[in-house]
């Protein structure tokens, strides 16, 4: 597809991309099913191994032993992170020539967040907050992208700030999962510049997008989606000052993450200082970025109780902050449930 700079896209374009959106393929339920089976196994065997290596009954003793003062501070920034990411989401819209209220994307990123804990997939949050904006803000397909866009500079933004931590404390942080943030972080910048930026590439791309109008069936059913995703793409190209004001608005969410896990840690006595917090932190971010567990669920305890070890901290006071972060983030999926089920998408 061409990149070359066009005019944003404005309200009056998302009637004709609508229109011309065809019906997606419908997917193979076989493979759908063995990935769900296989995130079920890893979940239920890495979340009985911490469980095991733990001991659920010692972290139980020591999270009725926190201090919940902590607890909802910590709370408290976690809201805030995340109306922040939400800022995030509405400046991709916003590159669009979208215009959505903070409030309406705050509405929708909460009720995708209670779907993320209900279903199996890791991005059935992503599927249901660009399901809702299309209903509330643009088409389906320009909603898509920016929410694809939005995801891909969270990444970004998390896998740099685990490099920087690598870097930082090398001897933290296992050499297996270095090499996976660093090789993640080469993939997300280079498939934002091979989308954002002009390269000769792009002219190549684009008569490859003419002769896939030509193909018999498919052609026909998914061109129409396809110039709508062209153009959206379009939109960010050529301006890397929005892209560089989301990584930043990312950035800063990110860092009162790693606030409001620190403060998780003071609350269950942990001795962990935050310049530690900041390095273990991202790292535990990048894991949930890993579609290979429900949500994230077993692997981000692991990982807590791993980098935390190596800090010194008992592995029942790791998966006590473990846990507290996990209950904070259900609490706000929980008011997306209730949302949803007041209001639906509307």
């Amino acid at each position: 597809m061409s990149v070359e700079v066009e005019p944003m896209l404005n309200q009056a374009d998302a009637p004709a991309a609508e229109a011309a959106e065809a019906p997606a393929e419908p997917r193979k339920k076989g493979s759908g099913r063995l990935g769900n089976l296989l995130k079920l196994g890893i979940t239920v065997g890495v979340s009985a191994y911490v469980l095991w290596q733990a001991g659920l009954a010692d972290s139980l003793r020591t999270l009725a032993g926190a201090d919940w003062r902590w607890v909802a501070l910590a709370a408290v920034s976690a809201t805030v992170a995340m109306v922040i990411n939400v800022k995030r989401w509405q400046v991709m819209l916003a590159g669009q020539g979208d215009d959505a209220s903070l409030g309406t994307l705050t509405r929708l990123y909460l009720i995708a967040s209670f779907f993320n804990n209900v279903l199996p997939s890791r991005f059935a949050g992503d599927v249901v907050r660009a399901y809702g904006a299309s209903i509330n803000v643009t088409s389906r397909t320009r909603s898509a992208v920016a929410v694809i866009m939005d995801r891909l500079i969270g990444a970004i933004s998390v896998l740099l700030l685990g490099a920087f931590a690598v870097i930082v404390n090398p001897s933290v942080i296992p050499f297996q999962l270095s090499e996976v943030l660093f090789l993640g972080l080469a993939v997300g910048l280079l498939v934002v510049a091979v989308l954002t930026l002009r390269t000769p590439w792009h002219d190549k791309a684009h008569h490859l997008l003419a002769l896939f109008e030509r193909l018999p069936v498919v052609g026909k059913r998914l061109s129409g989606r396809v110039q709508t995703a062209a153009r959206a793409v379009r939109a960010y190209a050529g301006r890397p000052g929005l892209l560089l004001w989301a990584l930043l608005i990312s950035m800063v969410a990110n860092g009162i993450s790693i606030v409001n896990i620190y403060w998780y840690a003071v609350a269950v006595g942990a001795n962990v200082r935050l310049a530690e917090a900041a390095v273990v932190v991202p790292v535990v971010l990048a894991v949930g970025l890993l579609p290979i567990s429900i949500n994230g669920l077993g692997t981000i305890e692991l990982t807590f109780v791993l980098l935390l070890g190596l800090l010194g901290v008992d592995p029942e006071v790791a998966l006590a902050v473990a846990i507290l972060r996990r209950l904070v983030l259900l609490g706000q999926s929980l008011v997306g449930g209730i949302l949803y089920s007041a209001r639906r998408f509307g």
